[in-house]
């Protein structure tokens, strides 16, 4: 339980400061925001939520975090592998009888 009370404002600051140090020539900012994602992934069902919606809305956005899925870790990957967006079966339309 302590250990979520520390990683939820770790995850914060993480995402702070990688949106702060993304225009830099450096990819710090990516690696921060990924791991700040992943952190409050972990943590919060509302996290969860809200990044599994704007995969599904962003094609672009879902991307990235593919990329970084099998790139931070396993604690990390198998949270942001827990938001990929729900595909929806895709089923054929019932043929109409014959007379």
């Amino acid at each position: 339980m302590i250990l979520w009370i520390l990683l939820k404002p770790l995850g914060i600051l993480s995402l702070i400061l990688g949106l702060i140090s993304l225009p830099t020539p450096l990819p710090i900012g990516a690696i921060l925001l990924a791991f700040g994602t992943g952190l409050l992934v972990m943590t919060s069902p509302t996290a969860r939520r809200i990044v599994r919606a704007l995969r599904r809305r962003s094609g672009l956005v879902n991307g990235m975090i593919g990329r970084f899925e099998g790139r931070v870790g396993r604690p990390l990957g198998v949270a942001l592998r827990r938001t990929r967006p729900l595909v929806k079966r895709l089923t054929a339309p019932a043929l109409p009888p014959e007379a």
